[in-house]
């Protein structure tokens, strides 16, 4: 409860950015009837999931372990999955065979509701399960090495960030929680009210901030577009807050099973994220409503 005080009085008039959550499990079944959506071979969006993986996942020896090589290979298979009635709702996995990791997508859209998630968004980034071979299911598409490192180098420099109206809507999912959690603090200065943002991904529904005052690292996520108005209605955002001083492990090891705790490696790469690329951001103090 202290923890959710604390960081709304930071977030109330302010904003932050957000990952996925998990929606269905699907499991890989025989799909050979099934095709790979156009959209996942474009070579633009196969680029940003290696962006994503990099500022994310990625560690220097497997970055280095690659670029040696002409060719960047990426298996992109389509996931069946059991929907409920009027759910057409997309999965599919990508496999980077030469780093042996894996990337879970999906679209979201549930007809008869304003679900719609329309372009395919990670849920999950999973290490050591890429076959030795190509599944046969599954596209084949081959980069030229050199032209994406071109082109990731070309655009280094962009940062996206949450427009007004997305800062609003995080605004009023932090106040939610706080009101869960019992009130809301208004007293901070306005060193105490400096955070930093984590540039958006435009392949992942999920943001990262960190609150430098109070120590913490605040993690937003959904299963949905976060940038559609039309689905705020619909779906609430994932809000997880961790204690730099309580809630940093080495190793998943010390606490396994539990999603209370990062490692030293993700909370440095979060900084990394949140200080180095993100946006510095002094929140307004806590205006209270007005009598009614």
């Amino acid at each position: 409860m202290k923890i959710f005080k604390a960081i709304s009085l930071v977030f109330l008039l302010a904003a932050t950015v957000f990952l996925p959550a998990c929606r269905t499990a699907t499991a890989r079944q025989a799909q050979s009837a099934l095709a790979t959506p156009p959209e996942l071979l474009q070579l633009t969006y196969l680029y940003e999931i290696v962006r994503y993986l990099y500022r994310w996942d990625l560690d220097e020896s497997e970055i280095e372990s690659v670029l040696g090589q002409k060719k960047f290979i990426f298996w992109v298979c389509p996931v069946a999955a059991k929907l409920d009635a009027g759910d057409r709702s997309q999965f599919a996995e990508i496999l980077l065979p030469q780093v042996n990791v894996s990337v879970k997508v999906n679209t979201i859209e549930e007809l008869g509701t304003q679900v719609k998630g329309r372009n395919f968004k990670i849920t999950h980034v999973l290490r050591g399960q890429v076959p030795a071979r190509q599944p046969a299911d599954c596209s084949l598409v081959t980069v030229d090495m050199q032209e994406m490192r071109d082109y990731l180098f070309r655009t280094r420099d962009q940062h996206d960030y949450p427009d007004a109206a997305l800062v609003e809507h995080l605004r009023q999912a932090l106040r939610e929680e706080e009101r869960k959690q019992g009130g809301v603090v208004t007293n901070l200065t306005a060193e105490e009210r400096v955070v930093h943002l984590a540039p958006l991904s435009p392949v992942a529904n999920e943001s990262w901030v960190f609150w430098e005052a109070g120590r913490k690292l605040l993690y937003f996520s959904s299963d949905i577009d976060l940038a559609n108005p039309a689905v705020w209605r619909n779906e609430s955002l994932m809000v997880r807050v961790y204690d730099l001083d309580q809630q940093v492990v080495v190793s998943h090891d010390e606490a396994p099973g539990s999603e209370r705790f990062l490692t030293r490696y993700q909370v440095s790469r979060a900084l990394f994220n949140c200080i180095l690329l993100g946006q510095r951001l002094e929140v307004p103090a806590y205006t209270p409503p007005g009598p009614k």
